[in-house]
């Protein structure tokens, strides 16, 4: 006898739910335990499986319509039950139910469709693939083809964690992580009698100087490059370790990992704590001060938090990587932010919210200030999370989303014509100025056009740049630096430049040559705007600015 598929309990006080995505089409056969449908509230997702064998009359609720609790979601039958007048019958049960009122269904044309091709149900046919329409999405998103995923749900079924752990298995993230990043498992393993030691006497390692606690470790496996700076009571408990070159640690930073991994000029901050299965930062990584990675699972053998290259994580933002916690290159991750790989708190055969899945930010993105990032979300390149928002569901590539729940807003980035692009340069190099001059620099500013020249005088020293849309290599009098800007510029004239030229191609975000103070300080402060110049493995060593 035909039956109604209704949403179940979900320990939710929200009035409705989303109806996230099918995972069976009608009049395809399903069995016991397969998940028919994922529902969604603002906090989680929700796989609704099967209590039974059998076959998908028709859909009641669109995928992507918000229901009601408790509502009716589609028409059920056995296996082989053939099912006369389709609308009836489903219009006879819903009146049996009650309250199984449907906001936004399907559109007429759509429900037709569904049900005529429902009402003889052909011999049942079973998906090649078995996965769960989040892990379907997740490895669309990732670039993975799901007959390369092992399943390790019900039946085999592939669920998000599986297609994040193949992910994370892959290659490197990005741009690359660091020379000593993941090349060999056993670079930098660190002699077990040594590790033992250190978790006994933690506290006297720690007290240690810098030089020596870098020496220890060394002659006792690690793989660590030149100018690694350990601040006064930081310590590394790990069985694996690699730096490279001029990492930092801050004062009283703790990190607890099986294999630790950083690349060259990455910083961690004053009491920064780390703490997860496997921790692979890229080069130029900068975590401010009191930024924790760790929490419930962090030791768990799916724990992992890799992040790319050149990017930023502010005081007091969370990052639990119980499950695949990967970032791309570039990220901006604003203070106080909380990044979760799991989700619980009462008992699940109860009804209540239950899940552990990764995280997977994409290259250049944003999150704001305050913000929270729940199980199984992606953020795709480029976009923008604002100031405390909760993001339940995955942002696409390039928006900007805000709330809570987060709501699409817009594009994350306007189209930039020529002469806008050269305004927003010129604005740059005007900006540069004023910020000179506000330190107390003596600066002067002349315009000729599109052209701008910056002179600024350091005792007997003259510091020129010369700001141009085409690179200009006119020679002038010879002066302490000589500093070359252009809106664009083509290699081989890049190429050509006489040794006592420093050039940045500002749209190809390239600098060549020697630069003096002046340089550095332009370059400073075009990174604080997003523009990081390459090479990009740079830090500003202080200066003007």
């Amino acid at each position: 006898m035909p039956s109604l598929l209704t949403v179940p309990y979900l320990g939710t006080a929200e009035e409705d739910v989303l109806v996230a995505a099918w995972f069976v089409e009608p009049g395809v056969q399903f069995r016991k335990g397969q998940v028919l449908v994922v529902l969604e509230t603002l906090k989680a997702s929700f796989e609704v499986e099967a209590e039974a064998d059998g076959v998908l009359v028709a859909r009641i609720a669109a995928q992507g319509a918000r229901v009601p609790l408790h509502a009716a979601l589609g028409l059920l039958a056995a296996a082989g039950e053939v099912v006369g007048d389709v609308d009836a019958v489903v219009s006879d049960l819903v009146a049996a139910h009650g309250d199984g009122q449907v906001k936004g269904t399907q559109a007429a044309s759509d429900r037709a469709t569904s049900m005529d091709a429902a009402k003889t149900v052909p011999k049942p046919t079973v998906a090649q693939v078995a996965a769960a329409p989040a892990a379907r999405r997740r490895a669309r998103e990732l670039g993975l083809e799901l007959a390369s995923i092992s399943g390790t749900g019900r039946g085999g079924m592939i669920t998000v964690a599986d297609v994040e752990a193949a992910y994370a298995g892959g290659a490197a993230h990005g741009a690359a992580l660091a020379a000593v990043a993941v090349e060999d498992a056993e670079a930098g393993r660190l002699d077990p009698d040594f590790v033992a030691q250190l978790r006994r006497d933690t506290a006297a390692f720690a007290a240690l100087s810098s030089d020596f606690k870098v020496l220890l470790y060394r002659r006792h496996g690690a793989q660590i490059g030149e100018g690694v700076r350990l601040g006064d009571g930081a310590v590394l408990v790990c069985d694996v370790l690699r730096l490279g070159a001029s990492v930092r640690f801050g004062d009283a930073v703790r990190v607890e990992a099986e294999v630790f991994v950083a690349g060259n000029v990455t910083q961690l901050s004053a009491r920064c704590r780390f703490r997860a299965t496997r921790i692979e930062l890229g080069e130029n990584a900068f975590f401010a001060p009191d930024v924790e990675v760790g929490g419930g699972g962090a030791m768990d053998p799916e724990a992992l938090l890799r992040v790319g290259s050149h990017g930023f994580v502010g005081e007091h933002s969370h990052l639990n990587p119980c499950r695949p916690l990967v970032i791309g290159d570039e990220v901006t991750i604003s203070r106080n932010a909380s990044l979760m790989t799991h989700s619980f708190a009462n008992s699940m055969l109860e009804g209540y919210p239950n899940r552990f899945a990764g995280l997977t930010i994409g290259n250049q993105c944003q999150i704001g200030i305050g913000s929270t990032l729940f199980p199984g979300v992606t953020m795709g390149d480029g976009s923008i999370l604002l100031s405390n928002s909760a993001l339940v569901t995955s942002l696409p590539p390039g928006r900007v989303f805000a709330g809570s729940p987060a709501q699409d807003l817009k594009a994350a980035r306007e189209d930039v014509d020529g002469a806008r692009r050269l305004t927003l340069a010129q604005r740059i190099v005007r900006d540069f100025a004023a910020a000179l001059r506000a330190r107390g620099r003596d600066v002067s500013l002349e315009e000729d056009g599109s052209n701008i020249r910056i002179t600024v005088r350091d005792g007997a020293a003259l510091h020129v740049m010369h700001f141009s849309e085409v690179l200009d290599l006119e020679q002038r009098a010879v002066v302490s630096e000589d500093l070359r800007v252009a809106l664009c510029c083509e290699a081989a004239a890049l190429a050509s430049l006489p040794p006592e030229l420093c050039a940045i191609d500002l749209q190809g975000k390239a600098i060549h040559g020697r630069f003096g103070p002046l340089g550095a300080a332009l370059r400073e402060f075009l990174r604080k705007r997003g523009i990081r110049l390459e090479p990009r493995t740079w830090t500003y060593p202080g200066g003007w600015l």
